[in-house]
């Protein structure tokens, strides 16, 4: 299926599964790392500087997008990004012991990550035609989720006693990710910089651009409080299970609470790869809005439920539930979601969307520190109202207007 599209749409696609598996093998588990050293309250704040921080960058990043070279723009920032895992790994082989220098690494991930990606981003849009956007953004879903399950079994298998090893390996992987991509990537954007404006102004002026969107604005504050709910797994509820799920053993190995979250993410992308296109055609003659509305109703249930579930027998069928409802709606949110953008504003759009996922990522750290006051339990129902809170505001966004109304139902 790969081969059917350009060379361009190629590379990226191989580049971004690439980057997510470097991403899901390190970050999470540093995550859980850094919590073994620090109390909740102090990892959630940990996470939340380091939200605002990628918030910022990614603003600087979307702009950087629209007025510069994309290519050069991604071959900066993908290597430095492999620079900040390089100095995580230096930390844990004592070369600089300090605890500083492992949260630095950790920071200037998240900013460096964010510097890039909407350029990244921008570049896939501007290789697809409208014809194939939807295969496009599916095969994208489905890699992307595909890597994220390599990378928590790298992760969680090499967590305890190769932690060296990890992040050597991720940093030389993503050096070659970046030396990958400026062979084989042959782009060159057009840039909207105007002479006469400061820096400063173009940057503002292109993000109220964006901001006047109600309709935008209100698709990207549902996408992020629902999409807190998943980011929850990775953050509140591993490091839950990481301190309070008791040892079992399946098939004479000893499962603790990082690998049973390596497990959960396993399961989660084994049905991702074998499932996405099977539910893609069941739901294909429904009406759009309410496979949308059901998947994303079941997705946030099932990740809010996992945050005070610690049974084997709880956590593998509530897993299956949200990859689910996850698989009846991401694929068409992505495709529905890059429709609203305007041609000449992508990289802006793009990056304004990155607020999604930095809002999530805050509202999940929220959660961290709240677990440090708050009995599992709430933080579950916590996850669930966020979630049919951003339900609401995506399906209203995207489908209660009469012209869109008329078109998708």
């Amino acid at each position: 299926m790969l081969s059917s599209f350009s060379k361009n749409i190629q590379t990226t696609l191989i580049t971004s599964f690439f980057s997510s598996l470097v991403y899901a093998c390190t970050i999470p588990y540093l995550i859980i790392y850094l919590a073994g050293i620090f109390s909740k309250e102090t990892i959630g704040l940990l996470v939340m500087i380091n939200v605002v921080t990628s918030f910022m960058a990614g603003i600087i990043g979307g702009y950087l997008a629209d007025n510069f070279q994309r290519k050069k723009i991604l071959l900066i920032f993908q290597n430095l990004y492999g620079v900040s895992l390089l100095l995580v790994a230096v930390n844990f082989a004592g070369i600089l012991p300090q605890n500083f220098w492992i949260i630095f690494g950790y920071l200037i991930c998240g900013v460096t990550y964010n510097l890039y990606y909407s350029a990244f981003d921008a570049v896939l849009l501007d290789s697809t035609v409208p014809i194939e956007r939807k295969k496009v953004y599916q095969l994208q879903y489905w890699t992307f989720n595909l890597s994220m399950a390599l990378g928590a079994s790298i992760g969680g298998f090499l967590f305890k006693h190769y932690l060296v090893y990890l992040f050597l390996g991720a940093a030389l992987l993503q050096f070659i990710v970046s030396a990958f991509l400026q062979k084989n990537l042959n782009y060159k954007n057009t840039v909207s910089f105007t002479k006469g404006k400061t820096i400063i102004h173009d940057l503002f002026t292109n993000y109220y651009i964006a901001a006047k969107d109600k309709r935008w604005v209100m698709l990207i504050l549902g996408i992020a409080l629902y999409s807190a709910a998943e980011f929850s797994l990775q953050n509140y509820t591993g490091i839950r299970l990481s301190k309070e799920f008791k040892p079992i053993s399946l098939l004479s190995v000893s499962i603790d609470g990082v690998r049973m979250l390596s497990i959960l993410q396993v399961i989660n992308t084994i049905m991702v790869v074998c499932f996405t296109f099977l539910v893609s055609r069941l739901t294909e003659k429904k009406k759009e809005r309410t496979v949308v509305l059901i998947g994303l109703l079941i997705y946030v249930t099932g990740y809010g439920l996992m945050a005070s579930a610690n049974s084997i027998y709880l956590l593998i069928p509530l897993t299956v539930l949200a990859t689910f409802g996850e698989l009846a709606s991401a694929p068409i949110l992505s495709a529905r979601q890059v429709s609203l953008i305007p041609e000449d504003k992508q990289a802006s759009y793009l990056s304004f969307a990155s607020l999604s996922f930095q809002g999530s990522q805050l509202l999940a750290a929220l959660g961290i520190t709240l677990g440090g006051y708050l009995a599992a339990g709430l933080i579950s129902g916590y996850i669930i109202i966020l979630g049919i809170a951003g339900v609401y505001f995506v399906i209203s966004s995207l489908y209660d207007s009469k012209e869109r109304i008329a078109k998708y139902n």
